[in-house]
This record gives structure tokens, sequence and C-alpha cells, in this order.
């Protein structure tokens, strides 16, 4: 009888040297993947000089990734590090896996995840109702009659899931998308890219239902806090600096993982 295969997730923090917000950002949505019981492995790739944990987590990998050189410029930088998402197929063998999911790390998962494993699709995407993909955020390879005639929303590149089968082929189509000169030269270059491959993507697509992805920094997509404390990932979209985010991302891990009715932590820290 063949062996079950597993399902992966995987994320990126890259940081400029001295500066650690995206690490911490990672530990913490690998922690809060951990307290929600995901039932598959998880890899982080991070430039930090230490480990992110420094007693091992069963089913936890990190890799090492090289520190960004010649770059200058904070946009520099921000596509460099976006970049990683697609650049790193290379250390991940998909043989032993189901399906791969990447989660951006700005990201916290506030309930277990393995439903959004399952269903017959290839890819699954996280949709941002009520935008346009004409945006600059999404928008930078559409053609000139998609850029007046599409109608449907922008893609997250932040949050999706593949079969393992086409995971290498998805990052080698975004990398080879990214390279292209864009249609709309101010556009989100990586996250347009994204927007591109899934328009041409061949396979069964699914968006995941509104209610499982909140993005509380995005208008209009689950930003209120009943709405966005029931689903089961919270993403931190925005352009604001890591420390931002990871003051953000803290007090939602505090309020989920550390509250009890009696504030137990608050009132030993406060005696």
């Amino acid at each position: 009888m063949p062996r079950a295969r597993r399902n992966l997730v995987y994320t990126v923090a890259i940081d400029r040297p001295g500066q650690t917000g995206h690490r911490n950002m990672a530990k913490m949505l690998v922690s809060s993947l951990l307290r929600t019981r995901f039932s598959g492995d998880i890899m982080v790739f991070h430039n930090s000089p230490t480990p992110l944990f420094m007693v091992a987590r069963a089913g936890v990998r990190e890799v090492k990734m090289p520190a960004p050189v010649r770059i200058r410029t904070d946009q520099q930088f921000v596509m460099h590090a976006q970049s990683c998402k697609h650049g790193v197929a290379e250390h991940i063998d998909t043989a032993a896996y189901d399906r791969v999911m990447f989660i951006d790390c700005d990201a916290l998962a506030l309930r277990n995840i393995d439903h959004l494993f399952t269903g017959a699709w290839d890819l699954a995407v996280t949709v941002e109702t009520g935008s346009e993909i004409q945006g600059y955020a999404y928008g930078g390879y559409l053609t000139k009659a998609e850029r007046k005639n599409l109608v449907r929303d922008g893609m997250n590149s932040g949050t999706w899931a593949v079969r393992a089968k086409h995971f290498a082929g998805l990052l080698r189509r975004w990398r080879q998308v990214e390279t292209r000169p864009q249609k709309a030269p101010l556009s989100l270059r990586e996250q347009s890219a994204f927007n591109r491959v899934v328009l041409d993507w061949e396979e069964k697509v699914r968006a995941w239902p509104r209610r499982e992805i909140a993005l509380p920094l995005v208008t209009g997509h689950l930003t209120s806090y009943p709405q966005y404390r029931e689903a089961a990932i919270v993403h931190v979209a925005s352009g604001h600096p890591a420390d931002y985010k990871l003051q953000y991302l803290f007090s939602i891990f505090a309020g989920r993982f550390l509250f009890d009715a009696q504030l137990a932590l608050f009132n030993t820290l406060e005696m």
C-alpha cells in the first residue's frame, strides 16, 4: 500500500543586515502553525545569522539563504526579497508531498489550515475581493485587451497552494514572467507576475472562500475584527514597514494564543 504523502508550507524571511523584523514574523507564523496543529511539514527560508528556534521543532526545517549583495535602495531590496518566493524551487523536494502552500511571513494561522489543502484543484489562490485586476498591484503583465475588458478581482501572491507535481513548473513560469518588461511600469512586479501565471494556468484553479484568508490592512477584504478573528490565516499584506506589521501581528498572536479571561499573563507581568 503506497504511503500517504504529506503537505508542506513554506515561507521566506529576508532582512537587511542588522534587522530582524521578517525573521521574527516568520517565527510567529511557524509557532502559530504548530499551535494550531498543522499536520504537514514547514520550511523557512531566511538570512538570519542565527536559527529561528534554538530548540528544534519536529517537522520544521530552516534553510539559510545568502545575504543579498549589491542592493542599495529599499525598492531593490523589496524586489529581491519578494522574488525569493519563486527562487527556492531547487531547495524543495516535492516527491514526498501532495500539495505545497506558500504563506508570506507577515501572516499567522489562527486555526488549523489542513482543510485548505483539500479539494479537486491544482492551484488554490487568495482573491482580493472588491479589487480590479487592472490595478497597479496585479496588472503589470496584462495585455491591452485584458486591461480594457477583463472583469475579475486581483489575486494576492502571499497565500497560495499548488499540487506538488506542478510546483516547480509554477515557480519556473512565475520567474520567467517577472523577467519580462511590464506593460505598467509602476505595478507591483512580483504580484503582477503571479496574476499573469494564474490567468494562464491550464489546470483547475480554486479561489479559497473569502472567510478563510483575512487581509485586515487591505481595504474591503475581511477588515473588521469579528471577520478576521474567525479566519484560518491573517495576512497583513500592505506596504507598511516590518516593525509596524510585527507589532500588529504580535497583538493578534497574543490575543489568540496567550489570552485567558483572567488575564493571567498580564497580571503576572503587572504584579
